[in-house]
């Protein structure tokens, strides 16, 4: 077979520089062909790359398909994970293949301190971090919570457990991220709740038990819990809110059964006088003094009197069924709330 010129160009390289090759055989290997001549029985080696070589002036030597290349090469220093810098001889390409070629391969997880397209420079410091993530899962307790609520079968300062409260259960999973061998960051990246809490229920009383009513007031309202400027708790227990609350004195006044009021309404407890001026007739009331010792409860301003225009200073006319009653109530200063 003849030899061609280009296969002499190459022979002619590979001879100059196996002196070279065979001092760093790790990277690169000579295995021997014989390639004869139809004319002559003389022979030649020819040199077959596995892998790049770095020579001695920082060059590196590659093979194609054959044909020998010498690209330049540079200085760097490498650190991975806790291990000291060593330094590497390595193509002047990118950070990339500078780590291949040291044969420093990279997890799914792992971070370089400089971008792995950008080109190596002479000298320079490469740290790789390895990083890794781990799972724990743990078994913790859910509290179960205290909901209290405001009962008027109970009297204030009475408590009573409706619901007994059970912990729960849930299985926290955590991630710990993992640089170099030492923790660096703790997670929660998932929570199943395997036992959900009973809430623990109290009842609070709200009813009032120390409190004086001359005489049994039946008057009761559909009212509404909040919606006003404020709220109260009634001789019963229950919240009710109010758009308006006056303060003045309040005096008591009886009349035979049957008797009409200026509305035209049947005189009954729970109906009061007022200065309509003051207090609009038809307003929903509910009356007490100050401290709530004394209640005269729900009431309707459904009357009114001399007072309103004599001057005396009153604010409200209470009826009551009995002489007795009006005596005993006397005069006295009051709240009168307007409910909302």
């Amino acid at each position: 077979m003849a030899i061609t010129e280009n296969q002499r160009s190459v022979i002619r390289i590979v001879s100059v520089l196996s002196a070279a090759a065979i001092m760093w055989t790790s990277a690169f290997s000579v295995s021997a062909q014989t390639i004869s001549d139809e004319n002559s029985s003389s022979t030649e080696t020819q040199v077959s790359e596995e892998s790049d070589l770095v020579l001695p002036n920082g060059d590196t030597l590659t093979s194609d398909d054959g044909e020998i290349t010498v690209t330049e090469g540079v200085t760097v220093d490498i650190k991975v994970g806790n291990d000291a810098y060593k330094s590497y001889e390595v193509p002047r390409s990118t950070v990339k293949a500078a780590l291949k070629h040291a044969k420093i391969s990279l997890g799914k997880n792992d971070k370089v301190n400089k971008k792995l397209t950008s080109k190596v420079k002479a000298n320079q410091k490469i740290k790789v971090y390895r990083i890794s993530y781990k799972k724990k899962v743990k078994t913790q307790k859910i509290k179960y919570k205290v909901v209290k609520k405001k009962s008027n079968k109970l009297y204030v300062g009475q408590k009573k457990v409706k619901v007994k409260g059970k912990n729960g259960k849930k299985k926290v999973t955590y991630t710990i991220k993992v640089v170099n061998g030492k923790v660096k960051k703790k997670f929660i990246s998932k929570t199943k709740v395997t036992k959900k809490a009973k809430n623990k229920v109290v009842l609070i009383g709200t009813r009032r038990k120390n409190f004086t009513m001359f005489e049994n007031n039946p008057t009761t309202y559909k009212t509404k819990s909040k919606g006003g400027i404020g709220t109260i708790v009634d001789h019963r227990g229950k919240t009710i809110a109010y758009k308006k609350v006056i303060s003045g004195m309040a005096t008591a006044y009886s009349a035979s059964a049957g008797a009409r009021t200026s509305t035209g309404d049947s005189v009954h407890i729970g109906g009061v006088a007022v200065n309509p001026s003051i207090i609009p007739y038809g307003s929903k009331l509910y009356i007490q003094n100050a401290d709530g010792s004394f209640v005269y409860g729900y009431a309707v301003a459904n009357d009114t009197g001399g007072f309103a225009y004599n001057g005396s200073g009153t604010l409200v006319d209470l009826f009551y069924t009995s002489n007795s009653a009006c005596c005993q109530f006397g005069r006295r200063s009051v709240n009168v709330y307007i409910l909302a």
